[in-house]
């Protein structure tokens, strides 16, 4: 037995990533191949107008998603159906997969930053994570985003820190489509040359690096821009900022469209857009989406989607620069509600329960509408089972702890990991974003998870890592043992506390003139 366990613990020594990685894996995917059969697919108000677009690309129907949803997800679902069948549960495997990935790069972000014993704890606590757990069982975004921004930021750093021209592309390929699934994505952007900056590369190769990101990006946000400037004369990614801006400044805020306007004139179209959302904030108030509100509006006004979309934007804006510095402070507050989370959100119950509103589920289009069974008697009987496996870790539970401690990883980060502050920042900027585009929705906080659990773990293993030099530095501070003055020497590129890792990959990037 003792040269047995001998033997394991010489196997953790030589290899430790890859038992860091099985050991992750399996406990991941174990957990959701548990949870996958003893619960429904789970949908909401939103989930066929995720699923349709690619259900008609892989049935070869007219491909024509809504202006704000943008072609990634439904090229996801229709590889899905292609591969694995149009039958919802293997659309949830599917998603599942990605969520062990998603828990597999977590530790390779770690390991790029942190170390090892953070990238074990946060990779851990994303395999046992509820909320994503919940979340690769429905039909929505954020389980195929998660796995992209963590996918994206992973390459990223490795792009940085070995300038190897397959690293920069894979990322910028990986952030495009990040920006075609989520366009919230696109708020990484100009954070690329700062990666390189971080671990002090020569600025022709930041500018190389950066171009090479933004050219892989490019070659699929590109596309998508021009078809949506073709389609509905508006050169984005999605469109939809209209009716995010809305439902931020009626539906989350009391604050707007307030305040009585004298009558807008006859030709003041504007105006008369602005006065029939102010009319209908009680309805934006208690409804689930702003949908119903902007459809009204095209009909009222005989418009466009994209020109009723452009109008709703407009009236925001203006509603916003009335009161700017209310909405910087309710914006930071929703930041802050988003991290939190709300513990009701994450509960199983409350998604079946919104899985047997019929007010929408029998809105499914014809063509969909055999996809979404009742509940059989096993999900019935499963349900407490599965409900036991998504509490065994619930950050919303935690309330503020979770983000505390991640921002005190994110302080470590700035002083000891710099590598560790692009991670920090990218997923700062995306909550703020989050908050002030759209309002504190709760499965927001879904693809940031990730990052929560991974500064958390930083900041435990930062600061386990101070203390023992901390310790050490004083026992060797004795006349007769004096300090070596090379051991306070830091590291310029990833700080004291964070050794190098060796990654291999494709050829570096040529330098100038050769």
């Amino acid at each position: 037995m003792s040269r047995a366990a001998g033997q394991a613990r010489g196997f953790v020594a030589r290899h430790p990533d890859a038992v860091a990685l099985i050991l992750i894996g399996l406990v991941a995917g174990l957990l959701r191949l548990a949870f996958l059969y003893r619960v429904p697919v789970l949908l909401t108000g939103d989930s066929q107008s995720h699923y349709l677009p690619g259900y008609d690309l892989a049935r070869g129907y007219a491909f024509d998603p809504e202006l704000r949803r943008p072609p990634g997800y439904a090229a996801f679902v229709a590889g899905v159906i292609t591969v694995l069948g149009e039958d919802l549960r293997a659309l949830a495997f599917a998603q599942h997969t990605l969520g062990v990935a998603t828990a597999l790069l977590t530790y390779w972000l770690g390991r790029l930053t942190f170390g090892r014993a953070a990238g074990l704890g946060a990779g851990l606590l994303v395999a046992l994570n509820g909320s994503l757990l919940l979340s690769g069982q429905s039909v929505m975004t954020e389980t195929l985003f998660t796995f992209m921004l963590v996918g994206t930021l992973v390459l990223l750093l490795l792009a940085a820190r070995g300038g190897h021209w397959g690293w920069c592309l894979g990322a910028g390929l990986l952030l495009g489509a990040a920006a075609i699934t989520r366009p919230v994505a696109q708020f990484l952007v100009p954070l690329v040359p700062l990666a390189f900056v971080l671990y002090g590369r020569h600025p022709r190769h930041v500018i190389r690096g950066t171009a090479l990101v933004g050219l892989g990006a490019a070659l699929l946000v590109g596309p998508w821009m021009l078809r949506n400037l073709s389609e509905h004369g508006t050169l984005s990614a999605a469109g939809g900022l209209g009716r995010s801006l809305i439902a931020r400044t009626i539906k989350y805020d009391e604050g707007y469209f307030d305040a009585a306007r004298a009558e807008p004139a006859e030709g003041d179209l504007k105006g008369q857009v602005r006065q029939f959302i102010r009319g209908k904030r009680n309805t934006i108030r208690n409804s689930r989406s702003v949908r119903s509100t902007q459809a009204g509006l095209m009909k009222e006004f005989g418009l466009t989607q994209a020109q009723s979309d452009r109008l709703m934007r407009d009236a925001a804006t203006e509603a916003i620069l009335e009161r700017p510095g209310y909405y910087v402070v309710g914006s930071l507050t929703m930041a802050g509600q988003i991290a939190v989370g709300k513990e009701k959100e994450d509960t199983l119950s409350e998604r079946v329960l919104q899985r047997r509103d019929k007010d929408w589920v029998e809105q499914w289009e014809t063509r969909v509408e055999h996809l979404v069974q009742p509940t059989n008697v096993f999900e019935q009987g499963g349900q407490a089972q599965a409900q036991a496996l998504a509490n065994i870790f619930q950050p919303a539970t935690l309330g503020p702890v979770l983000p505390i401690v991640a921002a005190l990883g994110l302080v470590a980060a700035a002083i000891w990991c710099r590598p560790a502050l692009l991670t920090g920042l990218a997923g700062l900027g995306i909550l703020l974003a989050s908050a002030a585009l759209d309002g504190p929705v709760p499965r927001y906080r879904y693809p940031l998870d990730p990052l929560f659990a991974l500064f958390a773990a930083g900041a435990v293993t930062t600061g386990v890592a101070v203390a023992s030099r901390l310790a050490r530095r004083s026992r060797s501070a004795a006349p007769h043992r004096p300090e070596n003055p090379a051991s306070n020497v830091a590291r310029p590129t990833t700080g004291p506390l964070c050794g190098p890792v060796q990654i291999p990959g494709p050829s570096p990037l040529p330098e100038a003139g050769r």
